[in-house]
């Protein structure tokens, strides 16, 4: 039986990161994902190249990809950091102004370098201006 996304079993990414025991692959209890484990791991500094190995050898069965990152990766518990509230206002700074320069760059023919030196001196009202002029109406 596959599991589907929503009841993922993370016990293989949790004994690669900190399990002592290694696990056998039963291909009829559940389905060994490379892909799901490669991307879940990616996202740590000390297990990157790991897994980018992993990903030059695609071709390799499941068990011998389970085996290598078990025996290769350092046991830690690994969290993911949460967004605090300052990130998260950030991110929507940054967005925006990426929008902005985006505008100027369709509207005046600019390069991104350009653009962003129009930003600095081109006021709310004419980017609101550049913005109807450039809406090409229809569902969004």
């Amino acid at each position: 039986m596959i599991m589907s996304d929503n009841n993922y079993d993370w016990r293989y990414e949790n004994s690669i990161n900190s399990g002592k025991e290694q696990l056998k692959l039963n291909e009829q209890e559940f389905k060994y994902n490379q892909w799901r484990t490669n991307s879940s791991l990616s996202n740590y500094v000390d297990t990157l190249l790991y897994v980018n190995e992993m990903n030059m050898y695609h071709f390799i069965t499941n068990q011998m990809h389970y085996d290598y990152l078990f025996n290769s990766v350092r046991k830690t518990k690994r969290y993911g950091k949460k967004k605090t509230e300052k990130d998260k206002q950030l991110e929507r700074q940054i967005k925006e102004e990426n929008e902005k320069i985006s505008l100027i760059q369709e509207y005046y023919k600019y390069n991104r370098t350009k653009s962003k030196e129009l930003l600095n001196v081109l006021s709310d009202e004419q980017l609101n201006y550049i913005r109807k002029r450039l809406e090409k109406g229809g569902t969004k």
